[in-house]
């Protein structure tokens, strides 16, 4: 005959499955909040940029180039392989204003796509092991026309094959353009 378990210990099994649902439901919150999508331990991680070369301040003067640096970090169990060959074509950017609207593309991105080629400025295959990280710059207003004084936002995603199936995502920056 199986004995009843004691009232003591129900409470505490109960307590701790209640505890683990909130902290699930906590980080699953917080993740989508974050607006980042990670496949498998990879993911993609967005700051900006003043110079292109190390991380800076999400502010920028009207005029100035405008870069976001993207840190892939593979934390997968594949070694991951991937080409960059020109910033527009090699991540799909997703860049609004403060309302939320799509800003429009440049004449000189809509033009690379009208063609149905682009201009290849470089050709890097990039392999990142387990547990690496690369980094990669976008010219964000050569693609986007940021000449605006305002709040925008920018997020890249980009599918990696070998990591599983859909986009990764990266986490949304927001950024200023000031006068």
């Amino acid at each position: 005959m199986i004995e009843p378990i004691p009232r003591r210990r129900k409470t505490t099994v109960r307590l701790s499955t209640v505890m683990f649902a909130i902290l699930v439901a906590v980080a699953t919150i917080c993740a989508r909040a974050a607006g980042d999508k990670k496949i498998n331990g990879f993911a993609l991680q967005l700051v900006p940029s003043q110079n292109a070369i190390q991380r800076g301040t999400p502010v920028w003067k009207a005029g100035a180039a405008v870069f976001v640096i993207v840190t892939a970090v593979n934390n997968s169990k594949k070694t991951v392989h991937y080409n960059l060959t020109n910033p527009g074509f090699d991540w799909e950017m997703d860049v609004r204003d403060k309302s939320g609207s799509p800003v429009p593309e440049t004449e000189e991105f809509r033009k690379m796509k009208q063609n149905g080629s682009f201009t290849v400025v470089r050709n890097i295959l990039v392999t990142l092991k387990q547990h690496e990280t690369s980094q990669d710059t976008i010219q964000v207003n050569y693609f986007y026309d940021l000449r605006s004084p305002t709040k925008y936002s920018i997020q890249v995603r980009r599918e990696f094959p070998e990591v599983g199936k859909g986009f990764v995502v990266s986490n949304r920056l927001d950024m200023t353009i000031e006068q």
